[in-house]
C-alpha cells in the first residue's frame, strides 16, 4: 500500500538506508557523514531520507532502538539464558557488533544498560560497583571476541564468560601473582 509508513517498500527503504549509514560508520565519525552521501550510495532521494529520519543520528539512534527492542525477551529466563541471548544477536549481526565493540562509534551499550536497570529486580541483585566491575569484564570481553572475528558461537562464549565471572579455573593460575 502506497502512503503507509510501515508497508514493505517502507521498511525495505529503511533497511537499505540504515545499512548504508552502518557501512559509512565503518570508515568515517558519524559528523563526517551527510545525509546527501546517504542518499547518494542508498540510492534514494532527500525528501525519502528525511520521510524516515531527521538525520544521520536520528537514523542511528533508530538501529539502537531497534536492536534494544529485539533483546526484550532477554529478560526472561536465567541470566545464561539471558546472556546467550545477547550474544548471539550480537553474532546475527556482525556490522553493528563491530561499531559497537570495535569502533565505539554508537550509544548502543548505555542504552542496554538503561534497560537492564529499569527492568531489573527490586532491590538489585549486585550493588553498583559489581556491576560496574562485571559490565565492564563482559565488554572487554565481547570487545575481544568481535575483534577475533566472533570465533567461538554465542554459547560457547556464554560458557566463557559466566567461567570467568565464577572464577573457574582461579586456583589453576599458579603464576598468577597480586
Amino acid at each position: 500500500m502506497v502512503g503507509v509508513k510501515n508497508n514493505r517498500r517502507a521498511q525495505y527503504t529503511q533497511q537499505v538506508i540504515q545499512e548504508t549509514v552502518l557501512s559509512l560508520l565503518e570508515s568515517k565519525p558519524i559528523n563526517a557523514i551527510s545525509v546527501t552521501e546517504v542518499c547518494e550510495q542508498a540510492d534514494v532521494n532527500r525528501t525519502t531520507f528525511y520521510r524516515y529520519y531527521n538525520d544521520i543520528y536520528d537514523c542511528v539512534e533508530s538501529i539502537e532502538k531497534a536492536f534494544v527492542t529485539s533483546l526484550n525477551p532477554l529478560m526472561s529466563g536465567t541470566p545464561s539464558q539471558a546472556l546467550e541471548h545477547l550474544l548471539l544477536a550480537f553474532y546475527q549481526d556482525k556490522k553493528l557488533s563491530n561499531l559497537v565493540f570495535v569502533e565505539g562509534k554508537t550509544q548502543l551499550l548505555e542504552r542496554m544498560q538503561e534497560l537492564l536497570k529499569q527492568s531489573g529486580p527490586e532491590p538489585p541483585l549486585i550493588d553498583d560497583y559489581q556491576g560496574v566491575y562485571i559490565g565492564a569484564g563482559i565488554q572487554s570481553i565481547l570487545k575481544k571476541w568481535v575483534k577475533d572475528g566472533m570465533p567461538e558461537t554465542p554459547q560457547q562464549l556464554t560458557r566463557i564468560i559466566i567461567d570467568t565471572i565464577l572464577a573457574k579455573n582461579f586456583d589453576d593460575m599458579r603464576d598468577f601473582v597480586l
